[in-house]
């Protein structure tokens, strides 16, 4: 079974780590979310990563959408505690 990380905001990230999940990155730009998105896809450290909304918007360039073959880490996004996106703007994209 693989690791499991998170990056997030700082409030967002304690929460996981409270929860137990050890791999925890705290992100507070677009340059750093993206750099350290890099870091886990080259070190493989993480199967499946957690990102807020925000996140999400920062590295979805970089996540491999559209390949054929599965391409780790998966990414799930998720909102943070003080809402997400509208469910309108999720179909859109």
């Amino acid at each position: 079974m693989g690791k499991i990380g998170v990056m997030a905001d700082k409030e967002t990230a304690i929460y996981f780590k409270l929860g137990g999940v050890k791999n925890s990155w705290v992100v507070k730009s677009e340059d750093e979310a993206v750099k350290t998105f890099e870091d886990i896809k080259n070190k493989q450290t993480v199967s499946l990563v957690i990102v807020t909304d925000t996140v999400f918007d920062w590295i979805k360039d970089k996540v491999g959408q559209g390949k054929k073959e599965i391409e780790l880490p998966l990414v799930v996004s998720i909102p943070t505690r003080r809402g997400g996106k509208s469910q309108v703007d999720l179909l859109a994209e």
